[in-house]
């Protein structure tokens, strides 16, 4: 269960920092698995760079600029064995799922996941999200003694971020808006002193909600950026255009049930507890001894 601090924290800013998820070898798996799949990183072209999307000005913002655009990874769950298999386990990442059983109650679902990487010179990401206007699939409220959360975004890093990076910054309290953002904010051209950038180890995870107002500042170190964002949402739920089940079928045969429940299509009635599966997992198999007596 969050702490009454993290509770405070999330519920104020609409983020939250939590170490060391991961263990190095963990972080280690995973980028030998991203180093061995390059070929799955579609690199953004200067048509679909952010900061020049018509919706946002018509022009890249020269707060967002860069030389070129960043690299965009699915499908990772079907790479190849090895390299599928730290990604599939992340799905079910037991403290993680805790932390989404406060976050959106016991009913809810893996929506969709992706992977971002970014060089020195990558151009930023245009922000976006926000409070207001409503959004039926990304929304944040309190009410009856707890958080209600939409659409809920886990940002693992798997490298180090610096001060002065680059990289995730937000807009705290954002989620709380009632007014729309404007657009020059959004794009960094006003009100810059409210921009948050959060440095944050290889190894932990930024936890948002979706309705935090949020986007990419230019990356500027020397090292490759690298983040991986697994969303999930409330189980009667979508945020994308159809649930595929397709894409779970080449390794359905090796899901376990918490996996299975995860994975399910939106709906409501008659869902497993997932707090339930997790207390399952958790509970140690039955000795030889206990199982013949008893």
């Amino acid at each position: 269960m969050m702490t009454d601090q993290e509770k405070y924290l999330f519920d104020l800013n609409g983020y939250l920092v939590v170490e060391d998820v991961l263990t190095p070898e963990q972080v280690h798996a995973m980028n030998e698995a991203i180093d061995h799949n390059r070929e799955y990183i579609r690199i953004r072209n200067h048509d679909s760079l952010s900061g020049a999307a018509d919706r946002h000005g018509g022009k890249a913002s020269d707060a967002l600029a860069g030389e070129h655009g960043r690299g965009d990874m699915k499908g990772f769950l079907n790479w190849p064995k090895p390299w599928c298999e730290p990604f599939r386990d992340l799905l079910i990442h037991p403290g993680i799922l805790r932390y989404m059983v406060d976050f959106l109650g016991d009913d809810f679902r893996y929506s969709n996941a992706n992977g971002i990487t970014m060089t020195a010179g990558n151009e930023g990401h245009v922000f976006h999200g926000g409070g207001a206007p409503m959004r039926h699939h990304s929304f944040y409220r309190f009410q009856d003694g707890r958080m209600w959360n939409g659409l809920t975004a886990v940002c693992y890093q798997l490298a180090d971020v610096n001060p002065g990076d680059g990289g995730f910054a937000c807009l705290p309290g954002s989620h709380k808006s009632n007014y729309s953002c404007p657009r020059e904010i959004r794009r960094l051209e006003a009100a810059m002193d409210n921009v948050r950038h959060i440095p944050v180890r290889a190894g932990s995870a930024i936890i948002f909600t979706e309705a935090l107002m949020h986007g990419a500042l230019p990356w500027k170190a020397s090292h490759e950026r690298r983040t991986l964002l697994y969303r999930y949402i409330p189980a009667c739920m979508a945020y994308g255009r159809k649930y595929e089940p397709d894409e779970y079928e080449s390794f359905a045969d090796e899901l376990s049930p918490l996996h299975r429940a995860l994975i399910e299509p939106p709906y409501y009635s008659g869902r497993q507890s997932i707090a339930e599966l997790l207390e399952a997992e958790d509970e140690p198999e039955p000795s030889e001894t206990q199982v013949n007596h008893g």
